[in-house]
């Protein structure tokens, strides 16, 4: 389990959203909220919205801000406007997503 922890942690710090979001959900189950929630924040300013999902549970749970939950869809709002291009919404169209 350590040395998976430890190719999240690589991937992460070479912008992998995936790795974030992933070592955010390992540190809920150590039990270490603050921590999940630092790595969940920067997944979702990538535009993940799994990682949004979790905070906003924990925002239901009790364990996240108001602010924190509103910085999370603010960034990963912004995240996915900037990944908008009319080349992608024409291949979108293209293969019938």
């Amino acid at each position: 389990k350590a040395k998976g922890i430890h190719c999240w942690e690589s991937a992460a710090m070479l912008g992998c959203a995936d790795s974030r979001h992933f070592l955010g959900i390992a540190e809920l189950e150590k039990m270490n909220p603050y921590r999940a929630m630092r790595h969940l924040l920067i997944a979702a300013k990538m535009g993940y919205e799994e990682s949004l999902d979790a905070i906003k549970d924990l925002f239901s749970d009790g364990l996240a801000t108001k602010a924190q939950y509103a910085e999370a869809l603010k960034g990963c709002h912004d995240a996915v406007e900037e990944m908008k291009s009319p080349d992608r919404d024409e291949y979108k169209k293209w293969v019938g997503m």
